[in-house]
């Protein structure tokens, strides 16, 4: 899941966070492990709840988030609800997905 800028595993690992994002922006970084969402327990469907929930508030969503066994609170500012990124041709570019997935 990349909502907020960040992807997590179901542990509440940070695998990967988006350049210049709003989790970039908080301070979130690949390694930390979020340990609650706004007040309570991780859980990815609680993060996942907590994340589309957020579309209709201005409040940021706030991480406990523990790195090198320190924990340290994040507030990130975003509103966009659930996104899933994916692949998409460009009229007129070279067309490399097909290239790709081609039989050897």
């Amino acid at each position: 899941m990349y909502s907020a800028g960040f992807k997590v595993d179901g542990q509440g690992g940070v695998t990967d966070v988006l350049w210049n994002g709003p989790a970039f922006k908080a301070g979130l970084i690949p390694g930390m492990r979020i340990a609650a969402v706004d007040g309570k327990a991780f859980s990815a469907d609680m993060l996942e709840d907590v994340i589309e929930r957020a579309r209709d508030s201005k409040a940021p969503i706030t991480l406990l988030v523990k790195n090198a066994g320190q924990y340290e609170t994040l507030h990130v500012d975003y509103h966009g609800g659930l996104r899933y990124p994916h692949l998409e041709r460009r009229k007129g570019a070279p067309d490399y997905i097909d290239r790709i997935i081609a039989p050897l």
